[in-house]
């Protein structure tokens, strides 16, 4: 029987533990976890049934281990349990900005990454893979195969992670806030804000399921008829929409870059 590890238990490493369980993914009883706040992780552990330890204890009886920390906690994570990640141990890295040639300098276990969505907690999101050279055809599979439990899985290549965390695990905040600001012109012209929010997130999720059949060009040629009044509104967003977007990746590049230099001064 394959033991699971999760060092860190905040929001992500929560929602994978959830999710892996309540989809059969994983065994409860297969799972140990830990986090620094111990009475956090054993109100997880009586809420579903896992095993609360140490780092160190994840570290030592896990076969796969799942790092879940912020990226400036994975060096001293991972310092900290070095001598017990061997080569028989597979890490699996869901913190972003630390490449699996970092990784590599701080444990000699085989490695991957993984960068999920929140939309993964209703079991929607994509997730995107990476993986080692060091890892095997079946680690491949077994990590596809538990991501794919909670939606869909990409694997890309390490370059792009940083665009396509964009598209993927940062996108819910990026769909939510221009549709809130849709809510607030609504609301200025003299519409309940209740109101407003409820039509535009039922209308929201109704397109996410025509999507499922369309792509974005054919469902805007659908829905905007030439001369009509979508298309007017089309035309508004197709000259305003590409400059905020092409900010929004050089803000997110540049955040990106600064996290990067934080890892590599810490040795």
């Amino acid at each position: 029987m394959t033991t699971f590890g999760f060092i860190g238990t905040g929001h992500l490493g929560s929602m994978l533990i959830k999710k892996f369980v309540e989809t059969g993914a994983i065994e409860a009883e297969e799972i140990l976890a830990s986090n620094r706040r111990a009475e956090k992780v054993k109100r997880l552990a009586e809420a579903i049934g896992i095993r609360p330890v140490s780092n160190r204890a994840v570290a030592e009886l896990s076969d796969v281990i799942f790092i879940c920390v912020r990226p400036l906690e994975v060096r001293d994570v991972l310092s900290d349990v070095a001598y017990l990640l061997n080569s028989q141990k597979l890490v699996v890295s869901v913190a972003g900005d630390v490449s699996l040639e970092k990784l590599q300098s701080f444990c000699p276990a085989r490695l991957a990454r993984a960068f999920p969505s929140m939309a993964s907690e209703k079991l929607q999101g994509v997730t995107l893979l990476v993986f080692g050279d060091n890892t095997t055809a079946e680690d491949q599979r077994l990590i596809t195969g538990l991501f794919h439990a909670l939606g869909q899985t990409a694997e890309v290549k390490e370059k792009d992670f940083a665009v396509l965390a964009d598209l993927t695990s940062c996108a819910p905040g990026y769909f939510a806030s221009p549709m809130r600001e849709f809510v607030q012109a609504a609301q200025r012209r003299g519409i309940s804000p209740e109101l407003a929010e409820r039509l535009v997130k039922q209308t929201l999720l109704g397109t996410a399921l025509l999507l499922g059949d369309e792509s974005f060009a054919g469902l805007i040629k659908s829905v905007a008829t030439v001369g009509g009044i979508t298309e007017a509104g089309v035309l508004v967003i197709e000259r305003e929409a590409p400059g905020m977007f092409d900010q929004l990746f050089q803000a997110t590049k540049a955040r990106h870059e600064l996290v990067r230099k934080k890892i590599d001064g810490q040795g």
